[in-house]
């Protein structure tokens, strides 16, 4: 008997004691765990701060950078600003001299007593006509540079015809021949005015280093080809090219070779066809230099026809 109840003290006292081990462990264990919810807690709140931080700084670069754009948009708004006087000033060169002469021959005619109302009807036509040339190219301007708020389907063609209409006073002042292939209703899918804007500053480019390189038999020719999604606008010129190890900066802002230059004309060619969904490229071809830009495509083309503007 006494060996029974030894074997069952010890019994009851190995269970009583591993319940103690188990009961300290799960303390201990949950100790541990409450510690590791803490940290968990201590971390998640770090780890929410950090990304608060970080939406902050992120936050703060894309205003820099559109504050930096908007103010790049503005210095190059004041450059075309400039270019559209200087275009203005040639297409009111003609008109004003041909006023002028009508002027000083009032005088002449009134020397000669042969002021009378014939005379006088004929010199109100021919001031208006011209008055109302200089009015027509104001207008023109004002067109050109309205800017278009939405995008909308718009004809390749025309937009680089009115590009056209606005350089063609400095084409024929710098003796550049212009070779344009039309290809009618080529639809495209973007903001018209601004299109127009990048075939200007593509224009001013090829004028400027014709100008810079004093190069003969000035010429830019323009073609336009289609893939299934986008059109692309070839220019290419003769004015020499561009320097190799320059090609990679050329749409860089505020770069440029020019003494005078802004160093934004190609930047924001740059900008214009990619919130088109468009690009720009660059490289040199034959004797100068080739820009094609590409933009998104809405209809197929018609059949081409050859301008030719001088």
């Amino acid at each position: 008997m006494l060996y029974l109840y030894i074997t069952l003290s010890l019994v009851v006292g190995y269970i009583i004691l591993t319940i103690c081990l188990y009961v300290f462990k799960s303390r201990v264990l949950m100790k541990k765990l409450k510690e590791s919810e803490r940290r968990n807690r201590d971390l998640a709140e770090k780890y929410e701060a950090i990304n608060r931080n970080l939406e902050e700084k992120i936050q703060e670069e894309v205003e820099k950078n559109r504050q930096k754009d908007h103010l790049l948009i503005q210095h190059s708004r004041l450059a075309a600003m400039g270019e559209m006087l200087a275009s203005i000033g040639h297409q009111w060169r003609q008109p004003l001299n041909s006023l002028s002469l009508i002027i000083q021959d009032v005088r002449e005619e009134f020397e000669f007593g042969q002021l009378d109302e014939i005379y006088i009807d004929s010199f109100t036509k021919e001031s208006m006509i011209q008055i109302k040339h200089m009015s027509r190219t104001i207008n023109d301007f004002r067109k050109f540079y309205k800017s278009n708020n939405e995008k909308t389907p718009f004809s390749i063609g025309s937009s680089i015809e009115d590009a056209l209409s606005i350089f063609s006073s400095s084409l024929k002042y710098y003796g550049i021949e212009m070779e344009f292939e039309y290809r009618g209703e080529l639809m495209a899918y973007g903001f018209p005015n601004e299109y127009s804007q990048v075939v200007l500053n593509i224009l001013t480019n090829s004028r400027d280093a014709f100008v810079q390189k004093n190069i003969k038999n000035r010429k830019i020719k323009i073609l336009l080809s289609e893939t299934k999604e986008f059109i692309t606008a070839e220019f290419t010129d003769n004015a020499g090219g561009i320097d190799a190890a320059l090609l990679d900066k050329v749409f860089d802002p505020y770069f440029t070779t020019r003494p005078h230059g802004t160093g934004l004309g190609l930047y924001m060619t740059k900008m214009i066809l990619e919130n088109m969904n468009g690009f720009v490229t660059v490289d040199n071809f034959e004797n100068g230099a080739r820009f094609c830009l590409t933009v998104p495509k809405v209809i197929q083309a018609v059949k081409p026809e050859m301008v030719s503007v001088s």
